[in-house]
């Protein structure tokens, strides 16, 4: 079980979803270039894998919600757990508004 799930349900079309996820990982990686060392999308562009020193994690798409699963590694980062799922919820909340 993953250290923080998030589900954001949204009213866009799957590209403009598409589009939106791809910025919000394209500006975590810019901002945190240390902590995030990879991110890797499937084939079809609604699901991708990033991770990095403290994390693994699950980004996935559907035609009505965006689905996050994140795995801390480490005891550092499992104590910024909650710094951490503010910021995602925060980020998600910007490119996914209710």
């Amino acid at each position: 079980m993953a250290d923080i799930s998030l589900n954001r349900p949204h009213q866009f079309g799957v590209d403009d979803a598409r589009a939106r996820l791809e910025k919000l990982l394209t500006k975590f990686q810019a901002s945190k270039p240390d902590l995030i060392e990879k991110i890797t999308w499937a084939a079809d562009r609604n699901s991708a894998e990033a991770g990095g020193k403290y994390f693994k994690g699950q980004f996935k798409l559907t035609e009505n919600a965006v689905a996050v699963d994140l795995d801390l590694i480490g005891f550092a980062a499992k104590m910024a757990k909650g710094m951490v799922k503010d910021r995602l919820e925060k980020a998600l909340g910007e490119e996914f508004p209710a």
